[in-house]
């Protein structure tokens, strides 16, 4: 499925199976260390958005790497490893970093539509950098600059990750102690 596609799905999903529900269903958690479906979105949020600065740089031909980044002898084999391990069916589990953590706290029953808005500006982002020439332009991760990867490949990791946490929200959804109300 081509990118966009993958980006209307998603938020298609999200509109079909979470729009509707309360905030405390939002935030109702199978186990402690679990995520609700409000901190898979509001973790799509803040992973995605941390790439954004990057994205403006593209777009506007201003963005640059390191000398040691545009020299990396990885950055052909991080991308395509990331786009298996952060797709859509987990290869095995992860420690979220640091900057991509979702809240703590309980995320009010506006985190739907703030992820239907978010949504709204990562497609026209990724419509935009579409433009360019993905397979060439080698982007940083926000996590460490050591990590560097074709914006082919960062774009088919972020909309695969899109869809790994919200197949992990739908989990939280069909949950058989998930509150009816």
């Amino acid at each position: 499925m081509e990118p966009l596609q993958q980006i209307d799905a998603v938020q298609q999903q999200v509109d079909e199976q979470f729009s509707t529900l309360t905030e405390n269903q939002l935030n109702w958690k199978p186990e402690q260390s679990k995520w609700s479906i409000g901190q898979c979105l509001h973790h799509l949020i803040t992973s995605n958005k941390t790439y954004f600065p990057s994205f403006d740089k593209l777009l506007k031909h201003e963005y640059r790497l390191s000398f040691f980044q545009q020299l990396n002898p990885f950055k052909k084999s991080f991308g395509p490893m990331m786009v298996k391990t952060l797709g859509p069916v987990p290869v095995k589990k992860f420690t979220t970093p640091k900057i991509f953590e979702p809240s703590s706290s309980a995320l009010p029953a506006t985190i739907v539509q703030d992820f239907r808005d978010h949504q709204k500006q990562f497609r026209n982002y990724i419509r935009q950098l579409l433009q360019l020439d993905t397979k060439h332009l080698v982007i940083a991760s926000p996590v460490t600059g050591w990590i560097t990867y074709s914006l082919a490949d960062c774009i088919r990791i972020l909309t695969g990750h899109e869809q790994r946490h919200i197949n992990q929200a739908v989990n939280v959804l069909h949950h058989p102690n998930f509150p009816i109300v």
